[in-house]
């Protein structure tokens, strides 16, 4: 159990927690949701112990050990076993059998034990220091925007983990998809607190609105019965035989706590700059191919024909030339074989994960800005406050944005630009929920053309009507959504894991388990309806029988042999209808019992 309580913490005049309080109960997994820079990380930074609080306190049991999970996957060791085995004691460093027992555990093989990290791909690269940290025996998982620099699978599997994993879990990401599916409860950074709710986001972001609701109504509510009081006080003020009421009234509304408005937090909304484009195809490619120096092909044979409207997804494993592939599109690299062309009409917009290089490092945001097209200061400034960077932040020079700002500074550039193609490399990266929202909703707008490389499934859930895959050594097309796609064909990598992996195979048999008990419920539900009527006739029969008896008795003592005969005869026939419906009742349970064995 960890407790927060009445948590204090500002930097300078920027106030992240006033009186924040919540508590982690065994077992739970929480999600840490809010706006970017409303103290989700600082949160994280207090629970770790690497930053200080102004005031109030985080109790934690004694020996309670955290285990944080870091974004950037930094290898040092020269083999996956090394790189586990080095969280052990010096004392028990020649116990590297527990960390090649773990790594089992999570799907490598023997042969993988002497590998390096870097040689896996990223799905697998989290389970290394997922393995790592399970080593030090935590008794909290400390997970900080974990799937940012994850693909799709990799996320997938991250889920189906949490799932199983016994131990507390506080988890910081905007990808409330991700969460939906992987916590118990969820802690809101809201208006300088933290609230906390049973259930994923969706359901914690109703409730908070709710009770946003219910505050304004209270002070509608409120202002009313001030008024209402105060105008008594208005017309009775001078009457001699009313004074003492009046009075009354004035010390009521001096104790009263006047409750204030909320103050409007401001929406975020993005909109594109389009420019028409005339023509039918916007761009086309065939058998495009491209290989590492070492002559290796990263990929080869990919085709593609954009043509307004378009939204095309791509999607699967790190490392496999996705990114690649965007960047061959946007003309940054050329592709050793195939043919590419653009038609002359078709102006792109490239938010790409190399491009960050081309910012200047000595000018600020809004500066930064005007470059992107003929544009003025306010509408630099506007696109600036849409992107979290209001006030005097969008005078902060780009040398010293971290990596996530200068991308909101490269979409920001895009958002300026006339375009009518958009190509887009992993663009909710460092956004948070409501600006993941408002770029959907952006792109749903536009009317071109978008190709986009993500990891974030509502993303490609909302956006995507075309995909092109990267799976099982191979790149396919397919035409039709991202949820279609999981229903018709799914990831093979993903499939074989489930096959291999003790803990996905667990996983599996579990869902079968599920998926069987739910049959035998529907088998059993009309069953169980005819015991329960049974039982009630079973009772009436048996309470006719007590009283058809206690009637032969009265009979028996009157001396009137005619009513006794005529009882003994129901009698009989109450028990032969008690053996009846009896032996049905058994015949029933002996189908339920069989079942529910």
């Amino acid at each position: 159990m960890l407790f927060v309580k009445n948590l204090h913490k500002s930097f300078g005049a920027q106030i992240l927690f006033s009186g924040a309080d919540f508590q982690l109960n065994r077992g739970e997994k929480i999600g840490i949701i809010g706006r970017n820079g409303h103290g989700k990380s600082t949160l994280v930074r207090l629970l770790e112990g690497e930053d200080g609080l102004d005031d109030g306190e985080i109790i934690m049991p004694e020996n309670y050990r955290i285990g944080s999970l870091e974004q950037h996957l930094n290898f040092t060791k020269a083999t996956i076993t090394e790189e586990v085995a080095s969280v052990l004691p010096e004392e028990e460093m020649h116990e590297a059998w527990r960390a090649e027992k773990l790594l089992s555990g999570l799907g490598f093989a023997n042969t993988d034990f002497n590998r390096p990290a870097r040689e896996f791909s990223g799905g697998f690269q989290i389970r290394i220091k997922l393995a790592a940290l399970l080593l030090s025996e935590p008794d909290l998982l400390l997970l900080d925007e974990p799937t940012n620099y994850l693909d799709v699978v990799a996320i997938r599997w991250l889920e189906r983990f949490l799932r199983t994993w016994k131990g507390e879990v506080i988890c910081v990401s905007h990808d409330h998809a991700f969460l939906e599916r992987s916590i118990t409860h969820t802690v809101a950074v809201h208006r300088l607190k933290l609230k906390k709710f049973k259930g994923g986001p969706t359901k914690c972001l109703k409730a908070i609105a709710l009770e946003e609701e219910v505050h304004e109504r209270t002070i509608k509510n409120d202002k009313k019965e001030r008024n209402r009081q105060e105008k008594f006080i208005r017309e009775f003020r001078c009457g001699a035989r009313s004074a003492g009421l009046v009075q009354s009234r004035i010390k009521m509304l001096e104790k009263r706590e006047k409750l204030e408005s909320l103050t409007a937090i401001p929406p975020i909304k993005f909109t594109f700059t389009e420019t028409d484009f005339n023509g039918a195809k916007m761009m086309e490619a065939h058998n495009l191919q491209y290989s590492y120096p070492n002559g290796e092909d990263l990929f080869k044979k990919i085709g593609l024909e954009l043509f307004p409207g378009d939204r095309v997804g791509i999607i699967g494993a790190n490392g496999k030339g996705k990114t690649t592939l965007l960047r061959a599109l946007a003309g940054e690299i050329k592709p050793d074989s195939g043919t590419y062309k653009k038609h002359i009409n078709s102006h792109l917009g490239y938010l790409g994960q190399s491009n960050i290089n081309t910012l200047e490092g000595g000018r600020t945001i809004v500066e930064e800005l005007l470059t992107a097209n003929n544009v003025s200061e306010q509408q630099a400034r506007s696109v600036a406050g849409s992107l979290l960077f209001s006030g005097d932040l969008a005078y902060k020079r780009i040398e010293v944005l971290s990596g996530g700002e200068k991308a909101r500074v490269n979409l920001g550039k895009i958002l300026l630009t006339p375009v009518n193609v958009l190509l887009l490399d992993e663009p909710t990266n460092h956004l948070d929920y409501e600006s993941v929202q408002a770029l959907m909703n952006a792109v749903e707008k536009f009317d071109g053309a978008v190709v986009f490389v993500t990891h974030d499934e509502r993303f490609l859930q909302t956006i995507a009507k075309k995909l092109i895959v990267f799976d099982g050594g191979e790149v396919t097309s397919f035409d039709g959504t991202y949820n279609q796609f999981l229903t018709d064909v799914g990831f093979a990598s993903e499939a074989e894991e489930v096959k291999s992996t003790p803990l996905e195979k667990a996983l599996s048999e579990a869902t079968e388990r599920k998926k069987s008990n739910k049959e035998l419920q529907k088998l059993l539900r009309p069953l169980k309806r005819q015991l329960k009527d049974l039982e009630k006739e079973i009772d009436k029969l048996e309470q006719s029988q007590i009283l058809n008896k206690d009637l032969f008795t009265k009979a028996y003592r009157q001396g009137n042999k005619l009513k006794m005969e005529t009882l003994g005869i129901e009698y009989q026939d109450l028990q032969i209808k008690l053996e009846a419906k009896m032996k049905v009742w058994d015949e029933l349970a002996e189908q339920i019992t069989p079942l529910e064995a």
